[in-house]
């Protein structure tokens, strides 16, 4: 995720000037407000998180010129009525996915503000799924214009401009984690070479869940690996893949369905959807291979979750020594994914019930010698599950039985 903007407040206040990543209002409070009030406060922070992010601050009312130069600012109770759970819920029900915001009650010249600091969209963009009179309408996308405006977006251009800025969001995301991993593995990578790799997971994800798509709404487990120098050098790409994986199939029966020992060739690849789990391999010639798979249950057992790490880490070392070389070095990439605006459910050993985990994305990443992937696959697991877990937020306390 993209840092948070720094902002200068008392310059925000003393600007004067609306535009596209500012907005002003009068003195109001959150607890006299009526709901219209709250829906067009929320279209304009929709708006904003829609296109570049900005801020609103609140306490500044215009002139007879429609300048915002009143600077009157709020009572301390006015203040303090702009609880962010109570705000951030009221938003909640009316826009998907949440809006990433802050609540800042700064105090300047001796009079205090709120304002409000809105980050743009990092996935998904904003719509509204609930509607409030007539400032907020139901199925619509608000973007805030160069001309101060927050308003729908109802050119087709504009629409564009959402869906080109989504599709850059999810490819820098994905580029950073896996950019983070070459060069943990002190990979000389070129650009060329990173965004072939980021290209080949998209189109491999895309594959898999345009053909699982009645799996659209579970958390999806994913491992992408790569194997360092690696180059398989067989003609018949296929047949060799469909021989190492027998060689595997019965260590791993978890992973190998005893229907799923064969594959269709992709372009430079050997890809394999399973017909009896809602998996799919997919190799390359040039050392990157998948793993992706739906989890069934309603929430990750982490227990469960934990042991298949260890048996995940162990056929990938397998497979790299079967197809490539096993002094060659791995890099394992492991993620947790749930639908955008959707948190993660888990299982905690000795806890009673779901644990939801904010956050619909997580990720960890290990680099070792195939060799060693293969024969301490428990050692690997340990220190990729206990990354994974660590990045969402579980204590030591809740990580004691990963231990043992």
């Amino acid at each position: 995720m993209a840092p948070e903007k720094i902002y200068d407040f008392e310059e925000l206040v003393y600007r004067q000037v609306e535009s596209d990543v500012l907005d002003y209002k009068s003195r109001m409070s959150w607890r006299t407000m009526n709901r219209a009030a709250k829906g067009k406060l929320l279209r304009h922070l929709t708006a904003f998180a829609n296109t570049k992010g900005g801020a609103l601050v609140i306490g500044v009312g215009e002139n007879d010129s429609g300048v915002p130069e009143n600077r009157t600012g709020v009572s301390e109770e006015d203040a303090a009525s702009f609880d962010p759970t109570p705000v951030a819920d009221f938003f909640n029900a009316h826009i998907e996915p949440p809006l990433n915001f802050r609540i800042e009650r700064p105090e300047i010249d001796g009079k205090r503000y709120v304002i409000f600091i809105v980050e743009p969209f990092t996935e998904l963009p904003h719509i509204c799924c609930k509607g409030i009179e007539n400032e907020l309408q139901e199925g619509v996308f608000y973007i805030r214009t160069s001309g101060a405006s927050s308003r729908p977006a109802r050119r087709a251009m504009e629409m564009q401009q959402l869906l080109r800025r989504c599709m850059r969001n999810e490819r820098e995301q994905l580029g950073r984690i896996l950019r983070g991993i070459l060069l943990e593995s002190r990979i000389n990578t070129d650009t060329d070479n990173k965004e072939s790799l980021i290209d080949q997971v998209e189109e491999a994800e895309n594959f898999f869940r345009r053909r699982r798509n009645n799996f659209a709404g579970n958390v999806m487990v994913k491992f992408v690996f790569t194997v360092e120098n690696g180059e398989n050098k067989s003609a018949d790409l296929v047949g060799a893949w469909q021989n190492a994986v027998q060689n595997c199939a019965g260590d791993f029966p978890g992973l190998i369905g005893k229907n799923d020992l064969t594959g269709r060739e992709a372009p430079e690849s050997v890809r394999r959807l399973s017909t009896e789990i809602p998996m799919m391999w997919q190799m390359f010639k040039n050392g990157t291979f998948f793993y992706f798979r739906f989890i069934e249950e309603a929430e990750v057992d982490m227990q469960k979750l934990r042991q298949f790490s260890s048996e995940i880490c162990a056929l990938s070392g397998r497979l790299a020594r079967e197809l490539f070389q096993e002094k060659e070095h791995l890099n394992i990439f492991l993620s947790l994914s749930s639908p955008v605006g959707k948190n993660i459910p888990v299982k905690m050993p000795g806890i009673t019930g779901k644990t939801i985990v904010p956050g619909n994305k997580f990720s960890a990443g290990i680099r070792r010698e195939a060799i060693f992937s293969a024969e301490n696959s428990e050692v690997n697991a340990a220190k990729l599950f206990r990354q994974l877990a660590e990045n969402m937020q579980f204590d030591d306390s809740q990580l004691e039985w990963e231990q043992h």
